[in-house]
């Protein structure tokens, strides 16, 4: 059963030495923002004690769900979450690369706008070669699938909770935000973006390598052959 709430979709791997002070954080900018809210934390095939800290946090604070993911993967870890969820307005994001602190203005965004899609699009980004590889992958998401927008996988991403249980997602990898983004393009849905500046990860290191990039390249192509085959 949906209520009026706002459920935070928040997958995790291998951050047991940060994982609990990150959940925290998210707490008081929500609780300062008033509306009442749930983090669903889905630890993603941790080798670690991530899952252990999770729940042990979860057991102090009911508004702290966990669902795990043993399986492992980036869209796996999102549906599972957004399936979990009680909300009616839903969300996910990135938990190494988000400030918490900003939430509560992609919300009263999403309050403003009517039926929308309200994400992060990541500027002056530190990386050469991750932004270059960024622009490519925007670009294939425009020409192939009509996203226009300009960071498909930005995240904090907030949706219609009625809006996306209509769907029927299916990527269980990292081409999650763009069959959501895809879905959002062909059913109309406005979207929005926020600029986010630089944000520091809270720790570990980014699991995009060259050959991630490369199969989501590809996995857009193959996304894009599916529907037109379907």
């Amino acid at each position: 059963m949906t209520v009026e709430m706002f459920s935070l979709i928040l997958p995790c791997r291998n951050q047991a030495d940060h994982i609990g002070q990150v959940v925290a954080r998210y707490l008081r900018p929500l609780e300062a923002h008033g509306m009442p809210f749930q983090l669903v934390v889905v630890p993603n095939a941790s080798t670690d004690k991530t899952r252990e800290v999770v729940e042990e946090l979860a057991k102090t604070d009911s508004r702290i769900k966990v669902v795990v993911n043993p399986a492992g993967g980036w869209g796996l870890s999102v549906r599972l979450g957004l399936r979990a969820a009680e909300g009616s307005i839903l969300a996910y994001t990135n938990t190494a690369r988000t400030d918490p602190e900003s939430l509560p203005a992609f919300l009263r965004l999403y309050a403003e706008e009517a039926n929308c899609l309200i994400k992060a699009r990541r500027e002056a980004r530190n990386a050469p070669m991750r932004a270059a590889g960024s622009i490519l992958y925007n670009l294939e998401a425009r020409l192939l699938h009509g996203v226009r927008c300009g960071d498909v996988n930005g995240t904090p991403k907030i949706f219609d909770g009625e809006w996306y249980r209509k769907l029927d997602l299916q990527e269980n990898g990292d081409l999650l935000d763009l069959e959501l983004m895809r879905s959002a393009s062909r059913s109309g849905l406005k979207v929005r973006e926020i600029p986010v500046r630089g944000f520091k990860r809270h720790g570990g290191k980014s699991s995009t390598t060259m050959k991630s990039a490369w199969n989501m390249y590809y996995g857009s192509i193959g996304l894009w052959w599916k529907h037109i085959a379907a």
